[in-house]
């Protein structure tokens, strides 16, 4: 149910904007340059804002491995594009195919039926649907009809886990409404991620190689995918660098 808010599908989109990251380790505050598609492909590129514009994190998925290459650790992680090996690493339990989703305002576990109820404080509609051991709730905004409904807020739950996503500053996008903000947390986890796109363009044309890397020579390779395992603790965050809207 409500699979898209689009008139159109989005296949892909290629994003320029920050994330940033509030938690117990500290704050993580980094430019980001972004490449996505359906099929669960990935590429993201964690950059240091200026005068440093060093990328301390390279994150790619072919759509069957992830990779994530710590670069200022020189820790290069190898595994699977589940969700909780992708949680293990980055501390976001989603796979590359349900982020893109969720980033361009899209339910990524659509099942048909569901219950209806009203939130007033949101002036949603609230869209409860469960698939086997996962419930997933929408809060729709569907007030001036049909061809502007959106997401104001997407939580899923299952055993394990529960990720709230919360959208700010839609946009139309060739005739394509979509967030620019995106707000993440999660059951278990102190602090939040943000990401907030700055440039975005839908269905770019994509190269193969984009979503492939190699582990540098000295680098120390790990491999994830138990998930039974806790999430990875790296030796320390990323040194926040202050940049000229922080005011610091």
């Amino acid at each position: 149910m409500l699979k898209a808010v689009s008139s159109r599908p989005i296949d892909g989109l290629r994003a320029k904007g920050k994330v940033d990251t509030f938690t117990s380790r500290g704050r993580l505050k980094v430019n980001v340059f972004m490449l996505a598609d359906r099929l669960g492909r990935l590429r993201f590129d964690a950059v240091t804002p200026p005068p440093m514009n060093s990328t301390v994190l390279l994150v790619t998925s072919n759509g069957s491995q992830f990779i994530a290459n710590d670069r200022d650790h020189n820790l290069y992680f190898v595994g699977p594009t589940q969700a909780c090996a992708v949680a293990q690493v980055l501390g976001i339990r989603l796979s590359p195919a349900e982020l893109f989703s969720l980033l361009i305002g899209e339910n990524p576990w659509p099942v048909a039926g569901g219950t209806l109820s009203w939130d007033s404080d949101c002036g949603c509609e609230v869209v409860t649907t469960t698939d086997g051991k996962r419930t997933v709730k929408l809060w729709v905004l569907g007030h001036r009809g049909r061809a502007n409904w959106r997401l104001e807020k997407a939580e899923v739950t299952t055993p394990n886990s529960r990720v709230h996503v919360e959208y700010r500053g839609w946009k139309k996008i060739d005739g394509r409404l979509v967030p620019m903000r995106m707000r993440i947390t999660q059951k278990g986890v102190k602090g939040d991620a943000v990401f907030a796109w700055s440039r975005l363009e839908l269905d770019p044309e994509m190269e193969p190689d984009a979503f492939q890397q190699v582990p540098p020579v000295d680098a120390e390779i790990r491999r994830v995918g138990n998930c039974d395992v806790p999430p990875v603790q790296l030796k320390q965050p990323v040194p926040h660098v202050p940049q000229e809207d922080d005011g610091k």
